[in-house]
């Protein structure tokens, strides 16, 4: 059911709500599931070729603030995909849903960039209050070695590589502030301390995240055709080319 009716928003969530819609020519639809593919996330986008669809994890109370800044973030991304067109993966019939789980979030991982640029230009901040706190965690659990910090990352999921996508998403996120974002200066060194603390603890996820930034660099990710070239290289770093191709938006719908 979509829950939009029924929701408390503000008159600035209503407002850019209205202005994506207006964009995209598509309506935004909310809905709810305590399930949303990965422990702990709070909300998602699920991609539809006639809706920008919002899915948020109600189970756990959370500030209303919060709860606004991912209904923005989410909403952004049917954003760049339906108005700016964005690539967006397509799979074949033999990608398990595994498979599809774990590329849905190395997209997730890049167009976050684009996102977390885009909001605060609306008045919502490029992450929410319960980031900092999380990544002061981090750099304690990286304190204590590789060992202590894949215990701890495999709380969000018992799939090892999906941990290693997982914990290379942490790394490209604070990367991806410190370097595009003007933020206050105790927000950049606790950044700083979290990347530098990942790049010491972790020798069998740091190459990853390190190819993938650089993939970042070489190209313009805040494009479409910068975004869809980098998630064509970063989709081959794990090997899932045989089953899931980058399609812009503009180019197909389905």
């Amino acid at each position: 059911m979509n829950i939009l009716d029924y929701l408390e928003l503000s008159d600035r969530l209503k407002n850019y709500l209205l202005l994506i819609e207006k964009e995209t020519g598509l309506p935004v639809k909310i809905f709810q599931s305590q399930d949303l593919g990965i422990k702990g996330a709070r909300a998602a986008f699920n991609y539809h070729p006639d809706y920008t669809v919002v899915v948020l994890n109600t189970s756990e109370p959370r500030l209303s603030a919060d709860v606004e800044r991912s209904v923005a973030h989410e909403a952004t991304h049917g954003y760049i995909l339906h108005k700016l067109g964005f690539c967006r993966a397509v799979f074949t019939e033999e990608a398990t849903d595994d498979v599809k789980k774990k590329v849905n979030v190395l997209f997730s991982m890049v167009d976050d960039l684009t996102v977390n640029r885009i909001i605060p230009e609306h008045g919502f901040p490029p992450f929410g209050s319960e980031y900092l706190a999380m990544l002061k965690k981090e750099i304690e659990v990286a304190s204590q070695g590789e060992t202590q910090g894949e215990e701890f990352y495999s709380n969000f999921t018992s799939d090892m590589e999906f941990e290693d996508i997982i914990m290379v998403s942490r790394y490209i996120l604070a990367w991806g502030f410190l370097k595009y974002y003007p933020l206050p200066s105790g927000i950049r060194s606790t950044l700083q301390k979290f990347l530098d603390a990942y790049s010491k603890a972790y020798p069998h996820h740091y190459p990853h995240a390190r190819k993938v930034k650089e993939i970042i660099i070489k190209r313009n990710v805040f494009t479409a055709e910068g975004e869809c070239w980098a998630m064509q290289e970063i989709i081959k770093l794990w090997g899932f080319e045989g089953v899931v191709k980058t399609v812009s938006t503009k180019d197909i719908k389905f």
